[in-house]
């Protein structure tokens, strides 16, 4: 088994600009009745995106259940930090640098840079992302 595309909807056209910066290229275009539909596609990674302003906002406090992020791996996370916005740059429990930023729709992608021989780290319980899990859920991640 392996990952065919991942869809994602957008508001408006302009979002597509975006994911171009983060070196995607449109490669087809489908106009239908009722919205748009963009595949965009860079190196083995396909999106599918569907255009239409009619969907409602993404709910982000509580996160709701399903998709939460989208991970692109990144040789560069201070070349990507001058194309896009970005948070700070953190470290995850394998000892992978990443950050995050959000399409204009406000999805959250994680750009983390690519490392060969993947480590476990210990992970950073006072990392931001914890604390403001602890202060929304009162309790620890799942993961942790």
């Amino acid at each position: 088994m392996e990952l065919d595309h991942i869809g994602l909807i957008v508001s408006k056209e302009e979002n597509l600009a975006f994911y171009e910066k983060l070196g995607f290229k449109k490669k087809n275009r489908i106009e239908r009745g009722y919205d748009t539909v963009v595949f965009m596609e860079n190196n083995f990674i396909v999106l599918e995106v569907f255009i239409d302003p009619n969907h409602p906002q993404r709910v982000t406090k509580p996160e709701a259940l399903g998709l939460r992020h989208v991970a692109l791996a990144v040789d560069s996370l201070e070349e990507m930090m001058k194309v896009v916005e970005c948070e700070d740059i953190r470290t995850d429990w394998f000892g992978r640098r990443f950050a995050f930023t959000k399409d204009l729709d406000g999805q959250p992608i994680e750009l983390k840079e690519k490392k060969l021989g993947i480590r476990a780290a210990e992970y950073n319980t006072e990392d931001k992302w914890v604390r403001e899990y602890k202060e929304q859920f009162g309790a620890e991640p799942s993961f942790m």
